[in-house]
């Protein structure tokens, strides 16, 4: 049995995706865990992939596009958004911290494709 892994998720090497949207993420065999923190009203686009996404919002309040609903989630909410399911993020007035889980793991931090134009 190997050994377990662990770390620190500010120790992680940070990248900017999109404007006002800091990403740090790691991966276990099954699993892409990823922690975002979106400065106020920046967004993540509208996009799909073909993995699972468990989003737990940490701090702050998001609205949340899951297919044709739009969902305002606050600190301690969370959702869970099927495989192939267009959805999107958008952080409130203060900003947001939130933890999406990709089930199964993400092959390359972009392998998603953006909806609509």
């Amino acid at each position: 049995m190997s050994d377990p892994a662990t770390g620190r998720i500010d120790d992680l090497e940070a990248d900017t995706p999109y404007p006002g949207v800091l990403r740090r993420a790691f991966h276990g065999q099954g699993a892409t865990v990823t922690a975002y923190e979106f400065r106020p009203g920046a967004s993540f686009p509208v996009h799909r992939h073909q993995q699972e996404q468990i989003t737990l919002i940490e701090q702050g309040a998001v609205r949340m596009t899951i297919g044709e609903r739009e969902l305002e989630l606050a600190a301690g909410g969370w959702s869970v958004v099927p495989p192939g399911i267009a959805h999107g993020i958008t952080a409130g007035d203060a900003g947001a911290r939130l933890m999406a889980i990709i089930v199964p793991r993400r092959q390359t931090p972009d392998d998603y494709h953006e909806v609509g134009g």
